[in-house]
């Protein structure tokens, strides 16, 4: 029997009682037996059982345990998320509260410049009115002395004529000594008539002159009057363009606030594989990380790593994205990226931001989509719909505006507008921010390197712009991140930008000048294409040209071979590694056991045994033992994140 269930002495006494009686009892016997040997079977069966059953016990002791531990670090982030909105709202109430009182004030002040602005007018215009009745008075006394001007001028004509005509009566003064008379008394009321005359024009001029004093006065008061007028219009201007800017900085506030609350909000689809990858990233990948010392580039291996995940959030919140090309347009600050792929976007409302200062502050995934599409998704993988207007105003300066990087919260955009299909169907561009962002930008502008790597590593294809504008060459910089996003497994293109401010023999002599430094930098492009964004024109092109090639790449990408692809690029940076010091190890042992033979042939019995001790103390430190542990568990951290990976992508054909 197989178990101890029945003593061995039953049996034996059943085999005489078998052999002691007759036939009839043989039968009994055997049928007892074979009664015995069942119960015994189903008994090792229950054993088994048991064990299995004691197994998945501690199983689900362990699973136990480690869901109290999640639940636990799931309350105390929600605590931290629910103080983080406190928080935020008791902000928003402030701001509130400090708006309204200076909005009463500016209105109280602004009531008061209006009265007196009011008065102000009524006293220019009665100013106004004045300054007319003494320009007519003016006017009136003008013509008048005119007037006298010449009644004296034919008085003086007139004296002239008494004058020769007293000549004439002078050489008859014999005959007319009667109308001489006459003459003399006439001349001498001529004479007191011109006297008078020139008194009261005299007096006239004083009388003009002491108005035209006056006149002057007026205008000086009138443009005192104005001065002051012009002033409370400034400070009129003033107030209500604080009372715009309040108005503004209130309603920026509030969409700030919006948006915060309702990245909050958004709940990701749920997804075991994303969750599995998560996990492994955060546990088992941290301590393999942490032991392992192999690998110089262990940064590069986590960015990659994070990207990936990115990756999975996004093909659980939007599969279409991974069923394309995936085409990472990068280049340094100012190149003119986002114009670039506005030049490609046939709906005139939407337009990714650009500026001379750093406006692409969150990488956007920007695809052919037949509707218009626009969404902010969240770091835990939600995502939520956005406005145009809002799509437009997301940008360096409104980032900065936040009291945290806004990055953290929505770490990528996704933006699906009309595009030509012929050229852009199976095509996803990720706009990346610029990676050499100036000294001057803001401190959260300080991680766009950082960003831009991560999601440039995600593409299947580059495009690489340079602008001609401040670039006769490639700029080492660009070379440095190049080199760093690696291109030995990607397609590349190079694309000289804003084309339309240089000449056509200097875009020839940059291409030649680019050309040669790729050679020398071992770098393989596709082609080079010098392109204008602003005229959606390409000038000149190397090889092949700009539009020719996206119908090259124009493909159905497939999500699952792409993240398989890199993580196989991850874990063979361990692989490598790992293998080159076990290798170096090995090497070294080999030449331990060398010295151990030289020390015997050259130096003899008691040189050997004096250096017995050390090499064997050297011998004992160079164990690959541990090497060859981590390298199995490298080997199983990728079947298990290339699990999790497999698990992410089979997505339901509804859900696509």
């Amino acid at each position: 029997m197989k178990t101890e269930l029945f003593p061995s002495e039953l049996t034996t006494q059943l085999d005489k009682l078998g052999q002691l009686f007759i036939r009839r009892r043989k039968r009994l016997r055997d049928s007892v037996v074979e009664t015995l040997l069942a119960a015994d079977n189903q008994h090792d069966v229950l054993t088994r059982e048991y064990q299995g059953t004691v197994a998945r016990l501690e199983a689900l002791t362990a699973d136990h345990g480690q869901l109290i531990e999640r639940q636990a670090n799931t309350a105390a982030e929600l605590n931290d998320t629910r103080q983080a909105l406190h928080e935020v709202q008791q902000s928003l109430e402030q701001a509130n509260t400090e708006h309204k009182q200076a909005q009463q004030t500016a209105r109280l002040r602004f009531d008061s410049l209006s009265t007196r602005h009011a008065d102000l007018v009524q006293e220019r215009n009665s100013i106004e009115d004045a300054r007319q009745i003494l320009e007519h008075n003016l006017e009136q006394t003008r013509l008048e002395l005119k007037a006298r001007t010449e009644a004296l001028n034919a008085s003086d004509q007139r004296n002239e004529a008494l004058t020769q005509e007293h000549r004439n009566t002078l050489e008859h003064l014999g005959t007319l000594t009667a109308e001489h008379g006459q003459l003399t008394e006439r001349q001498a009321r001529t004479t007191a008539e011109l006297t008078s005359t020139r008194q009261a024009l005299e007096g006239e001029q004083q009388a003009l002159e002491q108005t035209r004093q006056e006149l002057q006065a007026s205008i000086g008061a009138h443009e005192t009057l104005r001065q002051i007028h012009e002033e409370e219009q400034q400070q009129h201007a003033q107030l209500a363009e604080e009372f715009q800017a309040l108005n503004q900085r209130h309603g920026d506030t509030w969409t700030r606030f919006q948006l915060i609350s309702r990245l909050l909000a958004a709940r990701p689809r749920e997804s075991a594989g994303l969750a599995r990858f998560r996990e492994l990233l955060a546990n088992d990948y941290m301590v393999f990380a942490d032991g392992e010392s192999s690998l110089a580039a262990e940064a590069k291996a986590l960015t990659m790593l994070q990207s990936i995940q990115q990756e999975l959030a996004l093909l659980v919140g939007f599969p279409d994205v991974h069923e394309r090309t995936i085409v990472g347009i990068v280049g340094g600050f100012s190149s003119g990226k986002s114009e670039f792929i506005n030049s490609f976007i046939r709906d005139p409302e939407v337009r990714l931001a650009v500026g001379m200062q750093p406006v692409t502050a969150i990488p956007s995934y920007v695809l052919a989509t037949d509707e218009r599409m626009i969404r902010g998704y969240s770091a835990n993988g939600g995502h939520i719909k956005l406005d145009v207007d809002f799509y437009k105003s997301i940008s360096h300066a409104f980032i900065n505006s936040f009291s945290f990087d806004l990055k953290s919260l929505m770490p990528f955009m996704c933006v699906g507008v009309q595009m030509n299909p012929e050229y852009f169907s199976n095509i996803c561009f990720i706009d990346t921010p610029g990676y050499n962002p100036p000294a001057t930008a803001a401190e959260h502008s300080q991680g766009d390197k950082r960003t831009a790597i991560q999601f440039a590593q995600q593409s299947d294809a580059i495009v690489w712009l340079i602008g001609l504008d401040s670039n006769g060459t490639v700029p080492d910089s660009d070379l440095e991140f190049i080199h760093q996003i690696g291109v030995d497994q990607r397609s590349v293109y190079i694309v000289l930008t804003k084309a339309d401010l240089k000449s056509e023999d200097d875009i020839e002599y940059v291409m030649d000048e680019v050309q040669d430094i790729l050679q020398s930098e071992g770098i393989a492009v596709a082609g080079i294409s010098a392109y204008s964004s602003t005229l959606r024109t390409e000038v000149a092109y190397r090889d092949v040209p700009l539009l020719e090639y996206f119908s090259r790449i124009n493909l159905q990408g497939d999500a699952r071979q792409h993240l398989d692809g890199r993580l196989r690029e991850v874990f063979s940076m361990y692989d490598e590694a790992i293998q080159a010091d076990i290798s170096a190890m090995r090497a070294q042992k080999t030449a331990i056991n060398g010295l151990r033979l030289d020390s015997l042939e050259i130096g003899g019995k008691d040189v050997y045994e004096r250096m017995l001790g050390p090499i064997d103390k050297l011998d004992s430190k160079l164990d690959t033992a541990p090497l060859e542990r981590w390298l199995k568990e490298s080997r199983r951290l990728f079947e298990a994140f290339n699990d999790a990976v497999r698990l992410t992508a089979q997505v339901p054909e509804t859900e696509v």
